[in-house]
Parts: structure tokens; sequence; C-alpha cells
């Protein structure tokens, strides 16, 4: 099967919160190169269940779940990742392995948080890795 992707489009006339979402992934994927890692996908859907980002640091792949807020006031953003989220997350990854036969690579699951009210692009970023087991 092939993956969905989300075109620009969807992401530019979509909700308040879905730019939000947009808005806090571009700042994740930028921190994320400026450590050291290469973008692999962004936005991988597989039957409707979507990994944010796909990122590789020498023999690590990790599977991201980007996590954005304007006001983190209340709950973490880390903190309000389902059981539900992980466990797609975790199907979707399953399945990208196997689409691209993945093998002796080392696979993490991250959550980054982003706090949007930073003006800073890099300022506000928390990057939990190996945030949940797979």
């Amino acid at each position: 099967m092939k993956p969905e992707k989300k075109t620009n489009l969807a992401l530019r006339s979509g909700s308040k919160s879905q730019k939000s979402g947009a808005k806090g992934e571009r700042r994740a994927a930028l921190y994320l190169r400026l450590h050291g890692y290469r973008i692999i996908e962004r936005n991988w859907l597989f039957h409707k269940k979507e990994i944010d980002i796909i990122a590789r640091k020498g023999e690590v792949l990790a599977f991201i779940e980007v996590k954005s807020r304007n006001d983190v006031s209340g709950i973490p953003p880390h903190k309000s990742v389902t059981q539900e989220k992980r466990r797609n997350l975790i199907y979707a990854s399953k399945a990208y392995i196997s689409k691209n036969n993945i093998q002796r690579t080392v696979f993490r699951y991250d959550i980054i948080e982003v706090d949007l009210s930073k003006k800073l692009p890099l300022s506000g970023i928390t990057h939990y890795k190996h945030a949940f087991e797979g």
C-alpha cells in the first residue's frame, strides 16, 4: 500500500490548530537538522495514522511526534500524547520499516514539544528522546 501524503495546500487552508501544528513541525525539523539529524519524511501517513517526522542520526531512526502549544500553562504538551496516539505511531512506524525494508537500524520513539509563544524559532523546544517503547 502506498502511504498517503498531506499537501501544503491542505495545511495552508486548515484550521488554526492545524496551522499551529505545521508551524511547530517546521520548528522541530529545523531543530533536528541543526542537531545533526537528516529528515527522511514529514507527515507520513499509513491507514490514517500519521508520523509527524521521521529522522535519522547515525544508526538511529527516530519516529517523532511533535506537540505544539501557544500556551503551555496547562498540561505539558508531551504529556498529552495518549496511549492511542502512541499505538498509532508504533503501528505506522512498523509499516514504514516494512515498506522500506529497513534492517540493522536502531529505532526510537521521540516527542518534541514546541512552545509557539516563543518568538525565536529554536527557543521553547524540548526533545524527549526514547519517550516511549515500541
